[in-house]
């Protein structure tokens, strides 16, 4: 690897927001606090240009939220942004099409999915899954945020940093 650069930490990724505001609330609802308030403004031309897209791109915000374990400069953030211009595609919820997926570890997904549910936010199933003790998952479920994306709430054994699926008797590697 060349010495000259490299990665120093894990900054944010951008959540693709249909109405910023009801995706703020969302996270918000997960535990998300806001870093910076950014909805009132509108980019300026030429904002997409880093990300691929015409120059004069136009989107709602860049709203950055952390969780309170994960305080930015040390943890991740999300970036909550409404593009206006062009306008971004999202998929219809369906048991046939792959969503994005976010993970997070989470204690107690049992009471998070029902605190989501009860908060009217549709979850992937009704209950946590808790099939896979032998790979220390505890418990593990989604939640729909209001753009289609999955949110995994996961529940690892104590002392785990990842599962043990590849270790699991249940599963077979290629």
């Amino acid at each position: 690897m060349d010495d000259t650069w490299r990665l120093e930490q894990f900054y944010h990724t951008v959540i693709n927001a249909r109405d910023i505001d009801e995706s703020v609330t969302f996270y918000q609802a997960l535990g998300f606090e806001i870093i910076r308030d950014r909805r009132s403004m509108i980019w300026p031309p030429g904002g997409g240009v880093v990300f691929g897209l015409i120059p004069d791109v136009k989107g709602r915000g860049g709203t950055l939220m952390a969780l309170p374990n994960d305080p930015p400069p040390q943890g991740p953030m999300l970036d909550i942004i409404q593009w206006l211009e062009p306008p971004a595609t999202f998929n219809d919820i369906s048991p046939t099409i792959v969503p994005r997926i976010t993970a997070f570890r989470t204690r107690n997904v049992a009471a998070a999915l029902k605190a989501m549910q009860a908060m009217g936010y549709r979850t992937t199933t009704q209950d946590a899954y808790t099939a896979n003790a032998a790979a220390g998952i505890l418990a593990v479920g989604g939640v729909y945020d209001p753009n289609g994306n999955v949110i995994e709430l996961i529940e690892l054994a104590p002392g785990l940093t990842t599962s043990r699926l590849q270790e699991s008797a249940q599963f077979t590697t290629v």
